[in-house]
C-alpha cells in the first residue's frame, strides 16, 4: 500500500509572465529543476510512493482556479488538472489527507477529494468533466481523480 504523506521539498519562483496565464520555475530544496508549472503560488504539496502531488494557485485573492499536478521521481508531469469555476472565488483549505486521499475545501459548496490511481485511466481527448479541466491529448493518462465529497460538514 502506497502511504500519501505531507512534504516540504518543493517551492516556486514567480515567473515574468507576458501571457495571460501565471506561471512559476519549480525549485527542489531551493535548486531550479527546469520544470514550470501553472500558478504563482504553491500552497500544498505531498508524497504518495514514488510521485509528488503539488498544488498551485493564481495567488490572487479573486481566485477561480487550483491547479493540480502530479509528478513523478524526475519531476516529469504524470498527470495534471485544474479545479476552476469562472466568476467563483475559492481559498484553498486542507482539511485532511491520508493514506489515500487529499480532502480539502476550495470554493464555499463543500469538500473535494483528491485520489491517486495506480496505474492511469485512459480518456479520449483527456476529456474530465466540468469544474475541472485538462490539457487537450488524443489519449490522456489519467492518474488524478478529483470528486465532490458527499459531505461538507467539517
Amino acid at each position: 500500500m502506497i502511504h500519501m504523506r505531507k512534504v516540504s521539498l518543493f517551492s516556486v519562483q514567480s515567473k515574468q509572465n507576458t501571457g495571460r496565464d501565471p506561471s512559476c520555475q519549480l525549485l527542489l530544496q531551493e535548486h531550479l529543476t527546469g520544470r514550470t508549472l501553472r500558478g504563482r503560488k504553491l500552497v500544498d504539496q505531498f508524497a504518495s510512493g514514488q510521485r509528488y502531488v503539488l498544488i498551485t494557485d493564481d495567488d490572487n485573492p479573486f481566485e477561480e482556479v487550483l491547479h493540480i499536478y502530479l509528478l513523478d521521481l524526475e519531476l516529469n508531469v504524470l498527470d495534471e488538472l485544474d479545479l476552476c469555476q469562472p466568476y467563483t472565488p475559492g481559498v484553498y483549505q486542507l482539511h485532511r489527507h491520508d493514506d489515500r486521499k487529499i480532502s480539502f475545501r476550495f470554493f464555499d459548496d463543500g469538500l473535494w477529494s483528491l485520489q491517486i490511481r495506480e496505474e492511469p485511466r485512459t480518456s479520449p481527448l483527456n476529456y474530465s468533466r466540468f469544474p475541472t479541466r485538462r490539457p487537450l491529448k488524443l489519449w490522456g493518462q489519467q492518474y488524478l481523480e478529483l470528486n465532490r465529497s458527499e459531505s461538507s460538514a467539517a
